[in-house]
């Protein structure tokens, strides 16, 4: 008798091995998965983060407008802001007096729709009016092509901008398209 219950003992747990193994055999595949048998490599999704695409700057033109123009880029969408800041800004076209000389853009955080630009020293240099709203409209119309940019504020060496060339900035700046030449 013994020998007949540890015998069915064992075939009761090889069966139920087998059964709950079995159970295990359904697989699901994460959405982001390869398919038809392909790889995906940590190359290929940084690849998908680093597209290159097509973007709008705007730069002072004729008649104390901005003109729109397009460059493109490609990298990581959240250094996005920061590359088109460097691009609008430290890659300027000869000649183009909308920024002071040697102006750099330390970074660009985004929080809340409100991209904070931090610039170098040189940004509280801009004396006059018309210049100073130039300089700021192709900053915050170019920033506010990103759907996720409503706003922007200025900061230089860290340091909140108040009030620059006459223009109160204690406010982020919202797009103002009235600087744009149509």
């Amino acid at each position: 008798m013994q020998k007949t219950l540890t015998q069915w003992t064992a075939v009761l747990l090889v069966g139920t091995g087998l059964l709950l193994g079995g159970c295990g055999a359904a697989q699901t595949t994460h959405p982001d998965a390869p398919k038809n048998g392909q790889t995906v490599t940590q190359q290929d999704k940084k690849a998908d983060q680093s597209k290159t695409s097509q973007f709008t700057l705007y730069r002072a033109g004729r008649g104390g407008k901005l003109t729109a123009g397009t460059v493109k880029i490609s990298g990581n969408r959240d250094q996005l802001p920061l590359q088109l800041m460097k691009e609008l800004v430290e890659k300027k076209p000869e000649g183009d007096t909308t920024f002071p000389k040697g102006l750099k853009v330390n970074k660009v955080t985004v929080k809340d729709k409100v991209a904070t630009v931090d610039f170098s020293r040189e940004f509280r240099t801009r004396r006059g009016d018309q210049d100073t709203l130039l300089m700021l409209y192709a900053i915050v119309d170019t920033l506010t092509e990103l759907p996720e940019i409503k706003s922007v504020q200025f900061t230089s060496a860290g340091k909140k901008v108040t009030v620059l060339g006459g223009q109160d900035l204690d406010s982020p700046l919202k797009r103002n398209q009235s600087y744009i030449a149509k």
